[in-house]
């Protein structure tokens, strides 16, 4: 069984807690941006094998983009090969699913 709390220090992602005491995985990466990992309630990952919510947000806070891994065996599989905050894990992070997605996503009904 993976130890979450070793894991995502590997990734290059930092512990943080919020102001309920929440711990939250964050990134930081260029043009002020970070991105936080947390389950789908919000809270803090407790089991590899679940959804994991990687949401995105500027550096007065407001939510840019959103997308989900299934696992974080799916996270570590993003994450291979690409340096911890670096543009191109960025991309990586905001391709991984297409819900959540920001105005920058585009579809037939969406243009």
């Amino acid at each position: 069984m993976l130890d979450l709390a070793n894991e995502f220090p590997q990734l290059g992602f930092m512990e943080e807690a919020d102001e309920d005491n929440i711990i939250m995985y964050v990134m930081d990466f260029p043009d002020d941006v970070y991105v936080t990992v947390t389950d789908d309630n919000g809270k803090t990952p407790q089991r590899a094998k679940q959804n994991l919510v990687l949401a995105c947000y500027d550096k007065d806070g407001r939510y840019l983009w959103g997308s989900e891994c299934k696992t974080f065996m799916e996270l570590q599989k993003l994450c291979e090969g690409k340096t911890a905050g670096s543009a191109e894990l960025l991309q990586a992070l905001k391709n991984a699913s297409k819900t959540l997605k920001d105005s920058e996503w585009s579809s037939p009904s969406h243009p």
